[in-house]
C-alpha cells in the first residue's frame, strides 16, 4: 500500500448545479492523454461519493504531489 501524506482537494470547474458524473470526468481526463480518471473520489452535487482510481494507484490531479496524495474531486466550484 502506498505511504499518504496528504488529501488534495480539487473541484470540476463546472457551472453549480451541472450534474457531472466519474464517467464524464474519466471522459474529459482521456482527452488529455490520461490512462484514466486522475481523482481517487468524487463527490456529487447530492454530497454522494463515488470511486474513481484505486487508491492503490498514484492518482494524476497535483504535479509533484501525486506519489503520496489522494485527490478528491467535487462537482462544480463555478458560479453562475
Amino acid at each position: 500500500m502506498r505511504k499518504i501524506n496528504k488529501i488534495i482537494i480539487h473541484c470540476s470547474a463546472t457551472p453549480e448545479g451541472r450534474p457531472v458524473s466519474v464517467k464524464d470526468i474519466d471522459r474529459w481526463h482521456g482527452e488529455r492523454g490520461f490512462s484514466e480518471i486522475g481523482y481517487h473520489w468524487v463527490v456529487y452535487l447530492d454530497g454522494s461519493v463515488h470511486p474513481g482510481r484505486s487508491e492503490d494507484v498514484a492518482g494524476a490531479h497535483t504535479v509533484g504531489h501525486n506519489a503520496k496524495s489522494i485527490g478528491i474531486c467535487y462537482v462544480g466550484g463555478v458560479d453562475n
